[in-house]
């Protein structure tokens, strides 16, 4: 009789690896711990291998940022919050092509900075500094009755953009700036991009920080948008294609909810 159990060569393969993280738009969690036990019940490494994490559910891959000295450091490092940790696959996509872009000419940028932590990941893992390379940092700091961009945890905090400021103070080549993208460019920009990252769960900010930043993207330098291929995002997708598509550009939708544009 044939069996359903897949026939692989066991011969030099890596440790199984599974991770556990924070998933949203759950109305029913009980159901989905029910589901989750199921599935790892109905695999056939018993559920080794499943990454349940972001809205993502997968098994049977390496998870090679699991691997990686660096990210499994950030996981496990208290100030790294619960969202943080949950979105790791993210930030591993992320540091890569912020990594690959170190060669491309022109600066990084960051609009929608929230806290800080992942671009002060960027600046420390890519270290910025040694490739004569300055951060850009865009965000208003704060929520107020009445504004469009969602309510976060961190808006509760008065001294937001102060606490930011503070936590880049030890670097000399991090330019802070407070206020509405894409007008704040206004107030300091840089002449050439080599990396971005637009991560401000609105459209028309992103929308007017992709107008302003394909221009000065230079050739073979990355965008990543955090939320691009996220369903409850939608707005963000059809405001972004038409921009790209005008450069002669196309975002590439990624698993992990985020989209990529490489400037050929």
């Amino acid at each position: 009789m044939a069996s359903d159990k897949p026939e692989y060569n066991l011969n030099n393969r890596v440790p199984p690896l599974g991770f556990d993280g924070g998933c949203s738009n759950i109305i029913d969690t009980e159901k989905f711990r029910q589901a989750v036990a199921l599935l790892k019940e109905s695999l056939f490494d018993g559920g080794a291998t499943l990454f349940c994490s972001d809205n993502l559910i997968t098994w049977n891959k390496n998870l090679s940022f699991l691997r990686d000295d660096q990210l499994v450091n950030i996981v496990n490092d208290p100030e790294t919050d619960v969202t943080e940790r949950s979105i790791i696959w993210r930030s591993y996509i992320l540091f890569y092509f912020a990594r690959a872009s170190l060669d491309v000419d022109g600066d990084f940028i960051e609009a929608g900075t929230y806290r800080g932590h992942t671009a002060e990941q960027i600046l420390k893992l890519c270290e910025l500094g040694k490739h004569d390379k300055k951060l850009w940092l865009y965000d208003v700091f704060e929520w107020k009755e009445g504004d469009e961009h969602p309510k976060m945890d961190e808006h509760r905090n008065a001294l937001m953009y102060e606490d930011v400021v503070s936590r880049f103070s030890p670097y000399s080549n991090v330019n802070i700036i407070k206020g509405s993208v894409p007008e704040s460019f206004s107030e300091g920009f840089p002449d050439s991009i080599a990396f971005c990252h637009i991560d401000m769960n609105h459209p028309a900010p992103e929308a007017g920080a992709l107008r302003e930043v394909l221009p000065r993207l230079s050739k073979d330098g990355a965008i990543i948008f955090d939320d691009y291929g996220w369903w409850g995002y939608s707005a963000q997708k059809n405001a972004l294609d038409p921009i790209a598509s005008s450069f002669g550009l196309e975002i590439l939708e990624l698993p992990t909810g985020q989209g990529l544009l490489i400037k050929r």
